[in-house]
């Protein structure tokens, strides 16, 4: 009976250590968020909105809209999970004929992004919603 109070003392814990920042199965879903764009001489506030649909397996169709410097273009393309909570893939800008590869990391419900581009580099912070 003694072990009965240190038993359910470390399943408590147990539970509390697994629900802490677990990150969900998926990307897939709506997420919105803001970073910076450095392209080419010019650093600007980007702001995005962000839809991830599952095309097969562990791949997703990316979906963007975002402004950035009195600007506002779409985005899309293509991500594959790397393992664990890493994705990487591409976006095409079809205002400006652009190709970028993107790398995601996704920590609980937030997913930080990288872009990159010959003409600079974007990096975002995007939550759930």
């Amino acid at each position: 009976m003694r072990l009965t109070p240190y038993l359910l003392s470390a399943l408590l814990l147990l539970a509390m250590l697994g629900s802490t920042d677990a990150a969900p199965a998926t990307i897939e879903g709506s997420w919105s968020g803001s970073g910076i764009a450095k392209l080419r001489n010019r650093t600007d506030r980007t702001v995005c909105r962000v839809s991830f649909a599952r095309i097969e397996g562990k791949s997703f169709r990316v979906s963007a809209l975002c402004s950035t410097g009195g600007r506002r273009f779409g985005e899309s393309g293509r991500v594959t999970s790397a393992g664990g909570n890493r994705y990487t893939g591409w976006v095409f800008n079809e205002q400006f004929n652009e190709r970028g590869n993107v790398q995601l990391s996704q920590r609980g419900s937030r997913l930080s992004v990288t872009v990159t581009s010959s003409r600079g580099i974007a990096n975002l912070t995007l939550s759930r919603g």
